[in-house]
């Protein structure tokens, strides 16, 4: 049996820590820094509608807990370049959002009278995914998006002098001027453009959930006509959700930094 030469610590214990001053790199007075620039921060109401069907052979009691996660797997604005007479008040642009509420659904499962009345059953859970998928317009802007820049493409040619055919349509010192129709030149421009992202911060939801097929559920040894007052069991759930997502709408710009101001804490930089 081998014995590991290194100790393990099984615990932590106090250790110091010393404020560092900074070391930032010389530069201009007003350096310019590239970072996320906030575009606006808006709040998205979507309304859910869905249908959920419960396992074969599993006949639900009551629903014990739902635990929802959101999940946004597209979030893009498409927009224009600002034209010169836009303002932060009129200038619009379209954000398509899609996504996904993860449901994970506890619930009291086939249940069983016994002679005293009592129900017994069984706790199961059912995993799904309720999709959404809308489009919003987004106005009052804090902060212009750059671009888009469209790419360009122009054509140019060169002017040839050449001789023409020596029969009788054309005089001897006539000659065909123009361009050359063997070639071809062209100037681009490609512009790579920084694309517009998302940042989630917040999603609330408020939900109605009812059951679409609940019969009543018979006591112990019934032929179906004695019933447990209340009680029932349903396979089919509908629900209805009103899901609200507040989001940072964010672009990398080129930003002037004010440098000359104090340092925070008062370290010098």
């Amino acid at each position: 049996m081998s014995v590991n030469p290194f100790r393990r610590t099984t615990s932590t214990n106090h250790c110091d820590a010393t404020n560092v001053r900074p070391n930032p790199i010389p530069a201009s007075p007003d350096p310019i820094i590239k970072v996320p620039v906030l575009l606006n921060e808006v709040s998205v109401q979507i309304p859910m509608h869905a249908e959920i069907e419960f396992p074969a052979g599993e006949r639900v009691l009551e629903i014990k807990t739902i635990k929802k996660r959101t999940y946004v797997t597209q979030c893009r604005l498409v927009n224009r370049a600002p034209a010169p007479g836009d303002t932060l008040a009129n200038y619009r642009a379209k954000l398509f959002l899609s996504g996904f509420v993860r449901k994970n659904i506890q619930y009291a499962s086939n249940p069983v009278a016994d002679a005293a009345g009592e129900i017994l059953s069984r706790i199961n859970s059912l995993t799904v995914e309720v999709p959404f998928d809308c489009v919003a317009e987004i106005t009052n802007f804090r902060n212009f998006p750059v671009g888009p820049f469209t790419d360009s493409r122009d054509e140019f040619g060169y002017l040839i002098s050449q001789q023409l055919p020596n029969d009788r349509s054309f005089a001897a010192k006539d000659r065909l001027d123009g361009t050359d129709l063997s070639q071809f030149h062209q100037i681009s421009t490609e512009f790579y453009n920084e694309l517009p992202f998302c940042e989630l911060i917040r999603a609330d939801i408020i939900e109605f959930d009812e059951s679409l097929d609940r019969v009543p559920f018979p006591a112990a040894g019934g032929t179906g006509e004695q019933e447990i007052v209340g009680e029932g069991t349903f396979t089919r759930l509908s629900e209805k959700m009103v899901l609200d997502l507040t989001l940072k709408l964010l672009q990398k710009q080129q930003v002037r930094v004010d440098s000359l101001g104090p340092a925070p804490g008062g370290l010098e930089g």
